[in-house]
């Protein structure tokens, strides 16, 4: 029997909608793995260079980099298969590379190693950017209720509590990617019409802080920093923790958010930041905790608000908001990584004091740009 017109008409958008929301949470899940993982493993392998972390700021400057790039406008979408693939079967080099010289007694099946992870968390970058570029939607405009990122911290975290520790065998690991390389290859070729801009790729300085914030935090997980250390968590709390900041706590406040108008809402995100980098002045567990929540209702409020909140001629040139990522994100780690076996929590708390004094002033800057534009909201 022929299919109603009606229905025939449905059908590829309900396949649409149904990939766009599966695209989502392989996003989501895609970004929490590359925080994790990179980040475990370059302190596994225990490379004396910034700590560890080179790893995940190579990634992340990859992903900043290839973000909004005309490579990724123009690539086929063959290019997200084989950039996720490559990643999927990539998590597997460091230790077939370490496997390789095992019978060496030197350190260089650990330098080799580290650098077969450097090499993977630039392809795993490369793709991450690929991804933001070819997104049509935020997760937050999808429904009412972002599940999303809850239900790819779910996985994340599956994976990581599954038999057989993912930091000596990878297989949960690159299973995941396989599923989200899957998905998103999906989604893109049935994505018509392609993206012509990427709102991440032109933003001012206030889009850049909330996310350097939550990036530093992601980073120095395996690092022991200010706040973990001071609170006695396990690995298992920590991992636990971060995926709750980063990917439940925005889908949980953001309905809450609603209500206040859309050109207050970078003002909010920047105060809370500023806040959280007070309480970096007190001791207690209580400003711990508070130093660690406040950046993440920061983060929360950047991922729930509309991305283009101004007019394109206002702008910041791309090449100046790419440099100023770059340079307060995986440049801020990297130094991090440098100076904490000298200097030790300092220069975490340095980090996120800077960030919360750019986030101070930026606010100050946009409340008098809004008393400008709309004097009769002044206070006499």
């Amino acid at each position: 029997m022929a299919m109603p017109r009606s229905e025939a008409r449905s059908t590829p958008a309900a396949q649409q909608d149904a990939l766009a929301h599966a695209g989502e949470v392989a996003h989501w899940t895609v970004m929490l793995l590359g925080w994790l993982w990179l980040g475990e493993q370059g302190m596994r392998l225990g490379w004396s260079l910034a700590s560890g972390v080179l790893a995940v700021a190579l990634w992340w400057a990859a992903r900043l980099l290839c973000r909004g790039s005309t490579w990724a406008f123009q690539s086929r979408p063959t290019a997200m298969a084989w950039c996720g693939g490559l990643s999927a079967v990539g998590v597997w080099l460091p230790q077939w590379l370490a496997s390789f010289h095992a019978s060496t007694l030197n350190a260089a099946p650990v330098n080799l190693a580290h650098t077969g992870l450097l090499i993977v968390a630039l392809l795993w970058g490369a793709w991450s950017g690929l991804i933001e570029t070819r997104s049509r939607f935020s997760t937050f405009q999808l429904g009412p209720v972002a599940w999303h990122p809850v239900l790819a911290a779910t996985l994340v975290g599956l994976a990581w509590l599954a038999p057989g520790e993912v930091s000596w065998t990878p297989w949960p690991v690159s299973a995941l990617l396989v599923v989200c390389a899957t998905v998103l290859s999906a989604r893109d070729r049935a994505t018509v019409p392609r993206p012509t801009g990427c709102p991440g790729a032109r933003a001012e300085l206030s889009s850049l802080l909330a996310p350097s914030a939550m990036g530093l935090m992601m980073g120095s997980l395996w690092m022991g920093n200010v706040w973990c250390a001071g609170l006695g968590l396990s690995n298992e709390q920590m991992v636990l923790g971060h995926l709750g900041m980063m990917a439940v706590l925005p889908a949980l406040v953001a309905p809450s958010w609603r209500w206040i108008p859309t050109h207050r809402q970078p003002c909010l995100s920047l105060v809370l930041l500023a806040l959280g980098a007070l309480m970096l002045l007190g001791q207690s567990t209580v400003h711990g905790v508070l130093a660690m929540l406040l950046p993440s209702l920061a983060w929360a409020v950047h991922c729930s608000r509309p991305r283009v909140t101004m007019k394109l001629s206002t702008m910041t040139p791309p090449w100046l908001t790419r440099a100023m990522a770059l340079v307060l994100g995986p440049g801020l780690l990297v130094w991090v990584g440098l100076a904490s076996p000298m200097s030790g929590p300092l220069a975490m708390q340095t980090a996120l004091a800077l960030l919360g004094a750019l986030a101070g002033l930026q606010a100050l800057v946009l409340s008098v740009r809004e008393t400008v534009a709309h004097p009769s909201w002044s206070i006499p």
